[in-house]
């Protein structure tokens, strides 16, 4: 009897079981390092299964009878909120290296490019370096435990099935998808301005002595200051990462926010 009153509540643990799982995924999917396509799927199945285990006890939710209508309503709401999440995390990475990718069409970079192992897609190498350097400024923030924090908190600002869509979480997205445009061009911003002093200045020595072939000369010298500003800048750079990390956390909250219909 024992046996079967455990069998029996899992039974109907298990739609909640399920409907947290979806929701884990769905953001893992989308999150910078572990959405990558190097990652197996079994391991990412496999850190959303743990996850869901260790949430479920802590949600404490109430045994009800599912149909399967309102399981798969669920489902689709769960997988809507992980993506709305995955999303707005996604946008400042994708902001960071558009930023870089300013920078090496600026320097000349524009068909020096790489194989970007999260979408399998070719961007430029200072784009790819910018987007390494952006997470290892992540990881050394902890800032993943924010992440993990907001992760726990999703679950009391939208209950599982409680996705609400309206205007304002429509504006919010549009807003958030704008403001990836003004983080790369705060990110690119010191090597851009450099980059077009310097090409007044080769323009000032193409006018005053037309002997010189500014375009042998300007290809390395954009090259040599383009790396000598993004080494100089590289405090700029970790200390811009760090507030547009903290500012994603709480717009990431608002998110979550706004689809809890709040």
């Amino acid at each position: 009897m024992d046996s079967l009153r455990v069998l029996y509540t899992y039974t109907y643990y298990f739609p909640w079981f399920l409907l947290i799982f979806i929701r884990i995924l769905a953001i893992i999917y989308f999150f910078p390092f572990l959405g990558s396509q190097n990652i197996p799927w079994q391991a990412k199945v496999g850190l959303a299964g743990i996850l869901s285990l260790l949430l479920l006890p802590l949600l404490k939710p109430q045994i009800v009878e599912f149909t399967l209508w309102t399981l798969v309503f669920g489902i689709l709401r769960e997988l809507l909120v992980g993506m709305t999440l995955g999303f707005v995390i996604r946008l400042v990475f994708d902001g960071i290296q558009l930023g870089g990718q300013f920078i090496g069409y600026q320097m000349g970079f524009a068909i020096v490019n790489v194989i970007d192992p999260y979408s399998s897609t070719q961007v430029s190498i200072i784009a790819r370096f910018q987007g390494l350097l952006a997470l290892l400024v992540f990881l050394t923030l902890n800032a993943h435990y924010f992440l993990i924090s907001g992760l726990i908190k999703s679950f009391t600002l939208v209950p599982l099935s409680g996705w609400v869509f309206n205007g304002k979480l429509a504006a919010q997205l549009i807003r958030l998808t704008g403001g990836m445009f003004v983080i790369a061009i705060k990110i690119a911003a010191p090597v851009l301005v450099t980059l077009i002093f310097t090409h007044i200045g080769l323009a000032l020595i193409a006018r005053t002595m037309p002997q010189i072939n500014v375009f042998i000369v300007g290809f390395p010298l954009e090259i040599g200051m383009g790396f000598l500003m993004l080494g100089l800048a590289m405090p700029f750079f970790a200390w811009c990462f760090k507030h547009v990390f903290t500012q994603t956390f709480h717009e990431m909250l608002l998110s979550l926010r706004l689809m809890g219909g709040y």
